[in-house]
């Protein structure tokens, strides 16, 4: 593949300069036309070096012909806000693109399956997200299937999608819409259970992020996620220094691979529950007796706590 990508891309950094520096090497291999770039400012001292080093590599490392757009933020606002203003600001000016955060792995594969696909249902209201993000090995002959689990480590929407989204949640409605997850998902409570309590902590600023919000909006308007059959993209940015993704890799089994092309689209727009089922139980954990321990051991340790 050495033929330039014409889809726009969003790039949000902080102060990952290697990861940032390899993020840019990958994008390389198609040599984007057009490339916004966001940046968070610094928290405290220790931070200036290392985003005023993030910021330099796109001066740097770009050695392409490209239309670089560049928003730096003066001040930290944070991985919710900073995130969401980003991608709010991207959309106002671009009616569909890729997004990428500077933990993401990606591959040329993910560049021109997005591409692809943003065109081919750009018109479709139904289908909100194209994630890069898989976990398995399937046989499946097809490029991908429809989900409704989520998947943001690396993936590419269009305006219309975004501007269904409020980051504040203002519909939200704690009886209201733990009644639709029961049903959402055939009133299975452990699974209503666990996205309900995400949306409320993430309703009421208990959790710092930006992407519970959207998943709300996209199932609450109906809405499917593409999810390829190989993992075209991967989120690596674990460690002490990362907001949400302290530890070591808890998928360390997961290689980006490349998919073949043509794309082999499927003839049905329907959402695969086998898979989704699998990935929610596999990858979230999501089982019924395991989420039950889960919930009574915090129960009895908040109780403790207070005696």
């Amino acid at each position: 593949m050495n033929s330039s990508l014409g889809i726009p891309i969003l790039i949000i950094v902080f102060n990952r300069p290697e990861l940032t520096k390899k993020l840019i090497k990958s994008l390389s291999l198609l040599k984007p036309q057009k490339i916004y770039v966001v940046a968070d400012g610094p928290r405290n001292k220790k931070d200036i070096n290392l985003c005023n080093e993030t910021k330099k590599l796109f001066d740097t490392e770009i050695n392409w012909n490209c239309d670089l757009i560049k928003k730096y933020q003066k001040i930290n606002l944070g991985v919710k806000y900073n995130v969401y203003q980003a991608i709010d600001w991207f959309f106002g000016m671009e009616k569909k693109g890729i997004i990428l955060e500077d933990d993401c792995e990606i591959n040329s594969s993910f560049l021109k399956f997005c591409e692809e696909l943003l065109i081919k249902y750009e018109k479709n209201n139904k289908i909100k997200l194209i994630s890069g993000n898989f976990y398995f090995k399937s046989s499946i002959k097809d490029s991908y299937y429809f989900s409704k689990c989520p998947g943001t480590h690396g993936w590419a929407s269009w305006r219309r999608a975004w501007e269904e989204n409020d980051i504040n949640m203002k519909k939200w409605s704690p009886l209201k819409d733990f009644i639709w997850l029961l049903i959402f998902f055939k009133f299975n409570i452990v699974k209503a259970h666990y996205f309900y309590k995400r949306f409320d902590l993430a309703k009421n600023l208990k959790i710092n992020c930006w992407d519970y919000q959207f998943l709300y909006s996209i199932w609450k308007n109906y809405g499917l996620i593409v999810r390829p059959l190989v993992a075209l993209s991967k989120h690596i940015g674990w460690g002490d220094d990362a907001t949400h993704g302290k530890g070591l890799d808890k998928h360390p089994e997961v290689q980006i691979e490349e998919t073949e092309f043509p794309l082999k689209h499927p003839t049905k727009i329907k959402i695969d529950s086998r898979l989704d089922n699998l990935e929610l139980k596999k990858i979230r954990r999501i089982k019924f007796f395991d989420y039950l321990y889960h919930l009574i051991s915090k129960k009895i340790k908040s109780v403790m706590k207070k005696i």
